[in-house]
């Protein structure tokens, strides 16, 4: 429990107002933090609040999947770190974070929703 993984898996389709409803499951994937486990399911943790004295513990999101359900599962390594930065284990450059923030969402010719 709480290490991290990668979840590969069919999820439910809902559907509403349609002719022809799809007739199978759609592939999904996701990355979190194993949180409990049953027989039946995985409960995976995708935000959760850090460990802290100050505040309280508890808040998270996250999902429940049907074991049934899960296609592939694959452990996920990261870097240890006293700031708790999700580095990959092998790291090519220094730069290399999971978000990378100065990166532009949009074009610098002033197309967008940032203009």
């Amino acid at each position: 429990m709480g290490s991290a993984v990668y979840i590969r898996y069919k999820d439910h389709v809902l559907f509403r107002n349609l002719e022809q409803p799809i007739e199978e499951a759609i592939e999904r994937e996701t990355i979190g933090w194993l949180s409990k486990e049953t027989d039946e399911i995985l409960l995976v943790e995708h935000d959760r609040t850090m460990p802290n004295l100050q505040v309280a513990s508890g808040q998270c999101n996250g999902l429940i999947i049907l074991k049934s359900c899960i296609l592939e599962i694959q452990p996920i390594l990261l870097q240890e770190s006293s700031k708790w930065l999700l580095n990959s284990q092998n790291a090519k450059g220094k730069g290399e974070f999971a978000l990378q923030p100065k990166k532009r969402k949009t074009p610098k010719n002033g197309t967008g929703a940032n203009r």
